[in-house]
């Protein structure tokens, strides 16, 4: 709340304007006093009034045009009507135009304009608490979206209904989706149907702070499948209402093949280890159980043998021979 308490009376009657104003001292407010339209406006705008009380009918400029000028730059600004028994249009002119209240001349009961007054700075200050806050969340929205908007994991939002409500640009390409496509869309839209079923599973269930890591799949622009690390956390209501989650993306569709070709390198060492015959390195005999060793010849009794010698071989044993002259054909 605010603790500034200015008050500007606007009345071409002297001896109510010096009235109100010694009273509204004495209730501890800062009082600026004007004999018409135009005297309150100039102190207006030089001046950081919270609360403006203001008779109708003035010379110069009268309060219809004090409350035409101040509401055109600030329609937040509390103005009280203070006036004598009119048309019953000035009345409804006067509210429609943003009065907090009308009051009519002669005030017998200054208790009622200042309940009136205590009012409007109450109003005041809320509005100001309000202008604050609304002013810190759009500072706290736009830093985080300078956050998400630069860094290399995709983010999305959706709401209760599953619509889409916030993408990154790291997220459209991760998908290949224009952000204003992915507005439209829905989560199921862009998820498998079992991602989709695991997402809910493991976000939409109540708990504050439940940050939950999965890996999924969701469907690119081009129909193909990106793999994805998803860590997300659902958002609820002070009744633990479901609102929606916010995620964070991180593309692992070039990890997933690697652990594939891992998986698979596995399977063939496994393999490959049952085949191994160990052979002594001085007879290179084979060793059949734990004591048993056969030679070589013994092992490979079913295979049939002969001998030759590889071009390899030949080029290393008789390189002055050109055997690029010889026909393969040739025996």
């Amino acid at each position: 709340m605010t603790d500034s308490k200015n008050l500007l009376i606007l009345d071409d009657e002297s001896s109510i304007r010096e009235s109100l104003g010694v009273f509204f001292e004495d209730e501890g407010y800062r009082v600026y006093l004007a004999e018409n339209g135009e005297k309150g406006l100039e102190i207006f705008f030089n001046t950081a009034i919270d609360v403006v009380i203001t008779d109708l009918r003035m010379p110069v400029k009268d309060g219809f045009d004090v409350m035409e000028a101040i509401h055109s730059v600030n329609p937040d600004i509390q103005i009280i009507v203070i006036s004598g028994i009119g048309e019953k249009q000035d009345i409804i002119r006067a509210l429609q135009m943003g009065a907090k209240d009308y009051i009519t001349k002669p005030v017998t009961d200054l208790e009622i304009i200042s309940h009136s007054v205590r009012r409007a700075f109450e109003s005041h200050a809320l509005n100001q608490e309000n202008i604050r806050y609304r002013k810190a969340l759009e500072k706290s929205e736009y830093h985080y979206r300078t956050i998400t908007e630069n860094i290399a994991e995709g983010v999305f939002t959706v709401d209760e209904n599953q619509n889409i409500t916030y993408v990154n640009q790291a997220f459209c390409s991760i998908i290949g989706y224009a952000k204003q496509d992915l507005l439209l869309k829905t989560l199921d839209q862009i998820s498998t149907p079992d991602s989709f079923q695991t997402i809910r599973s493991q976000s939409f269930s109540p708990g504050k702070g439940n940050v939950k890591r999965f890996e999924i799949e969701l469907v690119h622009q081009s129909s193909n499948r990106v793999n994805i690390e998803l860590a997300c956390s659902p958002v609820f209501s002070h009744n633990n209402r479901y609102r929606g989650l916010i995620a964070l993306v991180r593309d692992i569709t070039e990890l997933t093949k690697l652990r594939d070709r891992f998986k698979k390198f596995l399977l063939r060492s496994k393999k490959s280890d049952q085949d191994v015959v160990p052979i002594c390195a001085s007879c290179k005999n084979i060793k059949i159980t734990e004591t048993d060793w056969i030679p070589i010849e013994d092992h490979f009794i079913d295979i049939v043998f002969s001998h030759g010698i590889c071009p390899d071989c030949c080029k290393k044993l008789y390189p002055q021979f050109d055997f690029s002259q010889l026909d393969p054909a040739d025996p």
